[in-house]
């Protein structure tokens, strides 16, 4: 099997590979690029919509063309890129902005006007798993194997072409096809299904694109046909997200999402124990919600990992300041007192430490009083003991604040935690 090696191939080959190295380079060098790149409403999304819309524009033109023979394919392939480029807008919510009626508001996982996600979303579900194995077989199928199947002639592909039931796409495209094939599983857990659907978007597109020019007879004009269809659909990928980004309401909602993302990619390269990259999101996120003593102190265990003392010690001043602040406000509540007293830890002040810590104790005990069966108590005086490493008393209210509240997960999360270090050090 031999590529024919024309510009217009080069062109379309080039591609998915300089997206995908792209995005490879970035998770590793350049994490908020990447986040930037694969979250709502930012370049990447955009980037998909239109791929999406000039898939439908071009299936278009072709559905008009009564002698094209596989007009049908090209009409069904309009009527999904149509429905998926709207699902991508929430069906105008995106641009407009109107408010989410109840019936997705109780059962779309993102709230928003769009029927994918009341199957799929953020969450895992066996729907969710399904699809993405179901996508994943489709796109292989379709974009790798039944090319190759018809450069090597094989019957059923033939027939599949004969019959007029589908549309192959350019060999050139085979790497855009296999790539979204196996980033749509999202093996490593960062997002790569974006990745995926952006190349999937542009794989059908220039499919259209390339079987419409072969209806003009332009397609051995010149390659500057492509190069001019992907460049107006960056302007405009571009554009639509300086839009967003200008828009106050969209703007905050935007930045909700990315620090969400950050929070939760911070996770992601720590079970990798890739720390240059949860120093980078974190400060990121830092950014958009500043004094964040829980995150300070996290920028700051990392940054020593790194090596750089001097801005771990900027930013565990950061959150000692933002702790004095609060208490200055009100000096009796408990959770400042008790993030105070895990920075000076972290300071090797443990004087200072010891005062917190036990003035946090003291707060907890006397809401135990007033509230005895409010689980809060005995999870912050918890907290409390940890700091002054009274591990078995820790355990003892971490036990007790689960046991007081058994469907909390945050009572739960911590008690399992707090178990595990009892076993450990038993050991």
């Amino acid at each position: 099997m031999k590529l024919t090696l024309n510009p217009i191939a080069v062109f379309l080959f080039s591609i998915p590979l300089v997206v995908v190295l792209f995005y490879a380079v970035a998770v590793v060098y350049f994490p908020n690029a990447y986040i930037i790149g694969t979250y709502e409403d930012l370049y990447g999304e955009w980037g998909q919509t239109y791929g999406f819309l000039t898939t439908c524009v071009f299936s278009t033109l072709i559905a008009f063309n009564k002698h094209h023979p596989q007009r049908i394919f090209f009409i069904l392939l309009g009527m999904a890129s149509f429905y998926v480029f709207m699902e991508e807008i929430s069906w105008g919510q995106r641009l407009i902005g109107f408010k989410t009626p109840n019936f997705f508001h109780d059962n779309s996982y993102q709230d928003e006007v769009n029927i994918h996600n009341l199957l799929t979303g953020p969450v895992d579900a066996w729907t969710k798993t399904l699809l993405t194995y179901f996508v994943a077989l489709g796109l292989f199928g379709y974009g790798v194997l039944f090319p190759i199947a018809l450069r090597m002639n094989f019957k059923p592909a033939l027939y599949l072409t004969q019959w007029k039931i589908a549309a192959p796409p350019p060999l050139a495209l085979i790497p855009a096809f296999l790539f979204a094939s196996v980033l749509e599983l999202e093996i490593f857990g960062f997002n790569e299904a974006e990745v995926a659907e952006l190349l999937v978007a542009w794989g059908l597109a220039f499919t259209a694109f390339d079987s419409w020019l072969q209806t003009r007879r332009l397609k051995n004009n010149s390659v500057i046909s492509y190069i001019a269809v992907l460049l107006f659909a960056i302007t405009i990928t571009w554009g639509t997200t300086d839009l967003m980004l200008n828009s106050p309401e969209q703007h905050e909602e935007i930045n909700n999402r990315l620090a969400n993302g950050y929070e939760k990619f911070a996770e992601r390269y720590e079970g990798y124990d890739y720390t240059y990259g949860v120093v980078e999101v974190l400060k990121r996120f830092d950014e958009l919600r500043p004094n964040n003593t829980v995150i300070l102190r996290q920028i700051a265990d990392n940054l020593e990992v790194l090596g750089e003392t001097e801005q771990a010690t900027l930013y565990l001043q950061k959150a000692i300041n933002e702790g004095l602040r609060r208490i200055k406000e009100d000096a009796n509540d408990i959770p400042t007192n008790v993030s105070l007293a895990k920075s000076y830890r972290k300071t090797g002040d443990y004087g200072t430490m010891t005062f917190y810590a036990n003035k946090a104790y003291q707060l907890a005990i006397a809401k135990q009083q007033a509230e005895p069966d409010n689980a809060d108590w005995a999870y912050w005086l918890a907290k409390a003991c940890e700091q002054t490493n009274r591990k078995e008393d820790a355990f003892k209210y971490y036990r007790m604040a689960h046991k007081l509240d058994p469907n909390s997960s945050r009572y739960e999360e911590a008690y399992q935690q707090m178990k595990e270090i009892m076993i450990y050090d038993e050991d």
